[in-house]
């Protein structure tokens, strides 16, 4: 039996459930996805506040001013483009270090290189003792 979890018996081969490129390149598409929906959020927000009252009482509050929500409408879509551009530098720099042709990829070779040495000791050593 195959586990990952590092639960189980010695003689057990270990693996990781998906590879590892294929885990981050999916983690990276699930903050992609997500950005859109927290800026739906945030855009949503000034909608929840009350209404400015006319002739307010005095002493009152007399809600949010249309000026206020509109600096923070701008604020939100001007924080959304930054966002935006630090994530795609972010995934650039990201997906030249996990993708081949770079230090990563033979990083990646010698991780799965010993992998398979340890595993051959270990099963070397469990032959020896039975």
């Amino acid at each position: 039996m195959i586990r990952g979890d590092g639960a189980g018996r010695q003689d057990e081969i270990t693996a990781p459930f998906v590879e590892r490129r294929t885990y981050r390149r999916r983690r990276l598409m699930d903050i992609a996805r997500l950005l859109p929906i927290l800026g739906a959020v945030l855009f949503a927000i000034p909608l929840m506040w009350p209404d400015p009252d006319p002739y307010p009482a005095p002493g009152t509050h007399g809600g949010m001013r249309m000026s206020s929500a509109i600096t923070y409408v701008f604020l939100v879509w001007a924080g959304l483009i930054a966002v935006s551009i630090a994530f795609g530098e972010a995934v650039q720099h990201w997906a030249e270090h996990w993708t081949a042709g770079g230090h990563a990829e033979a990083d990646l070779e010698q991780e799965t290189t010993l992998a398979a040495a340890r595993d051959d000791l270990r099963r070397r050593a469990d032959t020896k003792d039975h």
